[in-house]
């Protein structure tokens, strides 16, 4: 019983973490989850994606709350909505690869091919001359957006969404670059949009998850609950931060998902692929050998020169308490 409850514990400390990280990028945190719930907990890989996309839908939803309250409200429901249109059947498709496929290695190179120029323009973004947040966000006109451009998003919402079936990573890490570089939402509004969006992706791969049993209920609803608590402080943090610094944080978490898809701390210490531990370390490894190059270099930059403030451009305000 003891042992139990010092599970439940670690658990929700975990899910607090992830959850606060999560809901400040827009993302679902199965990326750090899935690894955690595989190697600490014992989940297999098949169980592990499915039980931590439950946690990704309960982060979106706790998240909705601060950001509808901020001023002005960050999230654009109609742009999220659209991409929930092919994000909710792509991540069908997604859980339904994830237990078909024999093979995914072409499905993963290809994801992260797609990922790899995303990472590095959100690593060196810059600040942009724009206008203020709150003109920005009211004047977002959806029909004003090129069709062209229309038709990308809801391509890459489908992609999101087989990510998130697949990964159970919530989708978020395609979602808001799309918000962002294609449908030309400021950084804040895109993270908290995605997070509308994930409710109805994570929703019906949950959904799928549970009709095929690869749900482990008591994991999901463990970390869940942490990850709700955390999620009320992500959207404070996210306001806190100026908007080039959110699209740097955000690069140096997509890279992560890009190493894992590439399986290269796999090819680099275990080819076969059996041992997880050891696949997970070589991946974390190169991870850290991208981003804390480009981590050293961006904080010698701002020592040389102005540094990039984008407060003043993309700024949100707190709620004040009544």
């Amino acid at each position: 019983m003891q042992e139990l409850f010092v599970e439940a514990i670690v658990l929700i400390v975990c899910g607090l973490g992830v959850g606060a990280l999560a809901s400040m990028l827009g993302v679902g945190g199965g990326v750090i989850l899935v690894p955690v719930l595989i190697i600490g907990f014992g989940l297999s890989p098949l169980t592990a994606p499915g039980t931590t996309l439950v946690a990704a839908f309960f982060v979106a939803m706790a998240s909705l709350v601060p950001y509808y309250r901020q001023k002005p409200r960050p999230v654009i429901p109609k742009a999220g909505l659209l991409l929930a249109m092919t994000s909710v059947p792509g991540s069908l498709l997604g859980v339904w690869l994830r237990g078909t496929l024999q093979d995914e290695e072409t499905l993963r190179l290809v994801f992260a091919v797609i990922l790899m120029p995303i990472a590095l323009r959100m690593l060196f973004a810059k600040r942009r001359d724009k206008a203020d947040f709150a003109s920005e966000v009211s004047s977002f006109n959806l029909s004003r957006i090129p069709q062209v451009r229309i038709g990308y998003s809801l391509i890459g919402s489908l992609c999101a969404g087989i990510l998130s079936g697949l990964l159970g990573i919530g989708g978020g890490v395609l979602m808001v670059p799309i918000l962002n570089m294609m449908m030309g939402l400021p950084m804040h509004a895109a993270v908290a949009t995605s997070m509308l969006t994930m409710v109805f992706t994570a929703t019906s791969g949950t959904v799928m998850n549970y009709l095929v049993g690869e749900i482990q209920v008591y994991y999901a609803l463990t970390i869940s609950l942490g990850m709700i608590i955390g999620a009320q402080f992500g959207p404070r943090l996210a306001c806190r931060i100026n908007a080039v610094r959110l699209k740097q944080y955000f690069g140096v978490l997509l890279v992560l998902p890009l190493v894992q898809m590439a399986k290269l701390g796999q090819i680099w210490l275990d080819p076969s692929g059996a041992d997880f531990v050891r696949v997970t370390i070589g991946n974390t490894v190169i991870w850290l050998a991208i981003v804390l190059p480009v981590a050293f270099y961006r904080a010698a930059q701002s020592r040389r020169g102005p540094r990039p403030d984008g407060l003043s451009s993309e700024k949100c305000d707190l709620p004040t308490p009544e």
